[in-house]
């Protein structure tokens, strides 16, 4: 697109808001229920061209070129948008756009379902970003490559009946269904973790016993007032552990 291509756009997109915010001031409810209508089906065309238009400069590796190491920072610095704002593009960017292979060959979007119903305005972004985790969930990956791509058509065929939180809660209630099996067994074995015992002594003070993987256990003697007796040296090793036996929390 030519300088003058973009500034003919620009003046006539100016025009055509100012227009329909003529008919917004001056119309009646009948009107305005229409100008609702009307600016959420703007709203998700210009989503398509920003979506667009960020696949081609990830594409181009402009955002890498200079210095950035993910587009959503990129675009988190130029627009001003905050970091799930840019995410969410991103993630349209790399789902519903066409990809290109190593070998240049063209590739079909990841969503191809999805990527139609956006085109036509009858998916907002909001709802691709839910289908998008939807199916990158862990269930959604144990599903096999023909159910993967049912549940991406079924998901993009509800876009126009729920709003996103009820697509992405009907997507998960799907994709649990589609995954009978579930999870594997954990086979891995427990996290070691070491627990710290505190017992008070008649005498005064107290012992703490490690039962972690290496034991130990320390009498640390304490007035009532728990403060160390005279004579004892004092634990340099496990300093929060003695004011633990004292009764003392941490400085």
């Amino acid at each position: 697109m030519s300088t003058t291509a973009l500034t003919d756009a620009q003046r006539l997109l100016l025009q055509a808001v100012d227009a329909l915010d003529q008919a917004a001031g001056s119309g009646g409810d009948a009107e305005l229920v229409s100008v609702l209508t009307l600016c959420e089906t703007v709203v998700r065309r210009l989503d398509r061209v920003t979506v667009g238009a960020v696949a081609a400069l990830e594409r181009r590796g402009v955002f890498a070129e200079k210095g950035y190491k993910s587009a959503a920072g990129a675009l988190g610095d130029l627009l001003g948008w905050e970091r799930f704002e840019a995410r969410r593009r991103v993630v349209a960017a790399e789902r519903i756009t066409p990809r290109v292979g190593l070998d240049g060959e063209s590739l079909p979007a990841r969503l191809p379902a999805t990527a139609t119903v956006f085109a036509g305005g009858r998916a907002s972004l909001r709802h691709v970003e839910a289908i998008a985790r939807v199916l990158d969930s862990t269930a959604a990956g144990r599903l096999s490559p023909g159910q993967w791509a049912a549940a991406e058509e079924q998901l993009a065929t509800r876009a126009g009946d729920y709003t996103p939180s009820e697509l992405q809660n009907w997507g998960v209630a799907l994709v649990e269904a589609l995954d009978q099996d579930g999870a594997g067994p954990d086979d891995r074995p427990p996290a070691q973790v070491n627990e710290l015992h505190v017992t008070r002594l008649a005498a005064g003070g107290g012992r703490w016993a490690d039962q972690g993987p290496v034991r130990r256990r320390r009498d640390v003697r304490c007035d009532r007032r728990g403060r160390r007796r005279q004579g004892q040296a004092p634990d340099r090793r496990r300093p929060s552990a003695d004011r633990a036996a004292a009764g003392r929390g941490p400085r």
